[in-house]
């Protein structure tokens, strides 16, 4: 029975920690990773031209 009581715990606490660090909003780590891959690509896309040849 303690057994059990410790795996369902261990099962919510690690359902707690997933839906406020990665899946929540604002400061979570999907948030920042969006940012920085939207950072990323406008850099990218910055420094691409397309449809001209190179001189």
């Amino acid at each position: 029975m303690k057994n059990l009581v410790i795996i369902i715990g261990t099962v919510i606490l690690g359902t707690i920690i997933v839906n406020t660090m990665i899946l929540g909003d604002g400061n979570s780590l999907k948030t920042a990773a969006s940012g920085i891959v939207e950072k990323g690509n406008a850099a990218i896309m910055e420094n691409l031209t397309f449809g001209t040849s190179p001189s």
